[in-house]
């Protein structure tokens, strides 16, 4: 009798278990149409931020490189300092540099800086930039804000989605021991 009593919830399972269970298809969730928006609002964002950087250039009649990233290089001769050695992976720079915006407006002024380029210090935008200038340059390094400060911006002067532009003195080289 107990045998019956273990055996018949086990068909019962059994028989559960073995019906076609009905396939429910999804659709577009609620997060994925916030998702796509959230993407399409970067995307207008990065365009006009692309658009105003070309105008800036343009009004200034700066030669230009656009890197992979977005950041854009004007590097031209110290007058006082002939270019030297390319800076590459790794190796310690120090920089003196300011900071503005695309309307002119000075953030910081000059300030020195110590960085190991490839690190992504003090920005992205700029650590990249750095790797393609030399010893003894001066720069004009314009950074569309992803690859800045972003959405948060530094918590002191920079606010949310600011392009900023760097101008940029190489001091010194320490190359990488690599």
């Amino acid at each position: 009798m107990k045998t019956v009593k273990l055996i018949l919830p086990l068909l019962c399972l059994l028989a559960v278990a073995c019906r076609d269970v009905p396939v429910v298809e999804v659709g577009p969730q609620k997060g994925d149409t916030l998702k796509e928006s959230l993407i399409n609002a970067n995307r207008i964002i990065a365009q006009s931020e692309d658009q105003q950087i070309d105008a800036y250039l343009e009004r200034r009649g700066w030669s230009k490189e656009k890197l992979p990233n977005g950041v854009w290089v004007a590097e031209y001769e110290n007058s006082e300092t002939p270019l030297g050695q390319a800076i590459g992976y790794e190796d310690t720079v120090a920089i003196r540099y300011r900071v503005e915006t695309l309307g002119g407006n000075n953030i910081y002024d000059w300030r020195t800086n110590t960085v190991i380029c490839g690190h992504l210090q003090p920005i992205r935008g700029l650590d990249a930039a750095l790797r393609t200038l030399h010893s003894g340059a001066t720069a004009r390094v314009i950074v569309p804000s992803e690859q800045a400060y972003g959405v948060l911006g530094d918590g002191d002067r920079i606010r949310t989605r600011m392009v900023l532009v760097y101008i940029v003195e190489v001091e010194e080289v320490r190359k990488s021991n690599n």
